[in-house]
Formats: structure tokens, C-alpha cells, sequence
């Protein structure tokens, strides 16, 4: 008996990979929304400070550390998720993020 493989209904298995999804989209749908936020302020920051300025440069290196943040932030979002079924909530992240990403680094060319 000991040697049998016990499979896991699949309304048990089904059930655990919601609440891991549910464990991972609602923080990261939050630090989107911080990154949204933070993204347009340094492009106004970048807009209004002449080049070469004290906050210009101060802005120039926030959006690099926010571009940095939001890859890193994307890494892990694919690593945690490789072995969970296709979601279409972890799709749309993932593309939230790569047009956060366009954005700032159209907003560095736009300033540079």
C-alpha cells in the first residue's frame, strides 16, 4: 500500500494554485500602481529641471533605480510563477510592467 501514488483530487490541486496566484497578484497589482505613480512624477521632474541641473540628475537617477526595480520585480514574478498553469492575471502583469518599463526608457530618451 505504501508504494501506491496518491494523486491530489483536482479540485484540491486547482484550489492551491488560486491562493498562490492570490498570494502574488494583489501586492504586485499595489506596487504597479506606486510605480505608476512615481514614473510620472519623475518625468514631470524631468520636464521642468533644465538639463544638467541638480534635480534633473536627481531624476535621471530615480528613474534608473525604478527601471531597475521594476525588472527585478518581473524576474520574480516569473520565477515564482514557471511552474503554475497559464494565468491570464499574470499575463496582464507582466505587460504592465513591460509598459512601465517603455515608458521610462521613452522618458529618458525624450529628457536626454
Amino acid at each position: 500500500m505504501h508504494d501506491q501514488i496518491q494523486l491530489v483530487p483536482a479540485g484540491v490541486a486547482d484550489a492551491l494554485v488560486r491562493n498562490e496566484l492570490t498570494e502574488i497578484v494583489p501586492p504586485l497589482l499595489r506596487y504597479i500602481e506606486g510605480w505608476q505613480l512615481r514614473s510620472s512624477y519623475l518625468k514631470g521632474q524631468l520636464a521642468v529641471h533644465p538639463p544638467g541641473s541638480e534635480e534633473y540628475d536627481l531624476a535621471q537617477r530615480r528613474t534608473e533605480e525604478l527601471r531597475r526595480e521594476i525588472e527585478a520585480h518581473r524576474r520574480h514574478l516569473i520565477r515564482e510563477t514557471a511552474e503554475l498553469p497559464h494565468d491570464d492575471r499574470i499575463e496582464g502583469l507582466l505587460q504592465e510592467m513591460d509598459g512601465l518599463l517603455l515608458a521610462i526608457s521613452s522618458a529618458k530618451r525624450r529628457a536626454s
